[in-house]
């Protein structure tokens, strides 16, 4: 497990971190620990997935699994914002191609960001 996840009282925000080689595993991994928190599943809590120095290691055709996984949790994502925090020029495609598939079939909002500031300046907006 190369990541950590925190839950900010204050922003009412779920923040992860992850470093290294991200796999899709990785990704559901951390989705099952988001969802067994009463933060985000049912004080609505917003999400800041920080992936700066993480490496992809994940297909862009996976990006239709991942979204198909967001519609079986619709009533728990749909109208909640997701900040991705990316370095990376194939994490910057693959968040974008995500961000525009996942709001288009779930409703999930999700922005692509390169620093903290800007994502945060978002997500409490």
């Amino acid at each position: 497990m190369n990541y950590a996840i925190n839950v900010d009282h204050e922003l009412k925000i779920i923040r992860y971190k992850h470093s290294g080689v991200i796999a899709a595993e990785d990704i559901g991994q951390a989705w099952q620990e988001f969802l067994s928190l009463g933060e985000f599943t049912q004080l609505k809590y917003n999400l800041l997935s920080d992936y700066r120095n993480a490496k992809f290691d994940i297909l862009f055709r996976k990006i239709k699994e991942i979204v198909n996984f967001m519609f079986n949790i619709k009533d728990v994502v749909k109208g909640k914002r997701q900040a991705l925090i990316v370095d990376d020029p194939h994490a910057t495609a693959g968040s974008m191609l995500f961000e525009v598939n996942v709001y288009k079939e779930v409703g999930f909002i999700v922005k692509v960001f390169t620093t903290e500031k800007a994502a945060l300046q978002w997500l409490s907006a």
